[in-house]
């Protein structure tokens, strides 16, 4: 059976994939499981991110240097790049299964080129409220994070405007 979409790459460094790969997979590895407004609202934080900011698609994701690992930041933009989450990632994107990566190419193609509306109000920040309260010291949140910017809540994902 010939597969619909493409497998995930996972010896190269996510820096040096195409556009919607990254996207793609970032969208897949921070949205696995969500409805499909969420992913979609995953996909347009990073497309408001890469044209408001001026960061670039990769820029946006990746942060300045273009690189997800071994390159000394504690923390990325999206925290599947995270340097001490390669293991996980690269499991992750080499099980992928068609009927869960779908979703997560159609999310990337839709912001990539403005083809699915933003479900997510404008938001350029989300976080899973819960499991960023149990894993932070003291259940707090991000200092950015504060409910008068809050433009929805999809699936397990609360979205913010900047």
């Amino acid at each position: 059976m010939s597969r619909l979409i493409p497998a995930f790459p996972l010896l190269e460094e996510p820096g040096e994939w195409d556009v919607l790969t990254l996207v793609a997979a970032t969208c897949f590895l921070e949205a696995e499981g969500e409805p499909d407004d969420g992913i979609l609202g995953v996909a347009w934080v990073i497309r408001r991110r890469a044209i408001d900011w001026k960061a670039g698609w990769h820029g946006a994701i990746l942060g300045k240097d273009l690189q997800a690992y071994g390159d000394g930041r504690p923390f990325e933009a999206f925290s599947a790049w995270n340097d001490d989450y390669v293991a996980q990632a690269r499991a992750r994107l080499a099980a992928a299964s068609e009927i869960s990566a779908i979703p997560c190419w159609r999310a990337a193609a839709g912001a990539l080129w403005d083809l699915l509306p933003d479900p997510v109000g404008g938001a350029s920040f989300y976080l899973n409220v819960p499991l960023t309260r149990k894993i932070r010291k003291g259940g707090t949140l991000p200092a950015w994070f504060a409910e008068s910017k809050v433009t929805c809540t999809i699936g397990r994902h609360t979205f913010l405007t900047g």
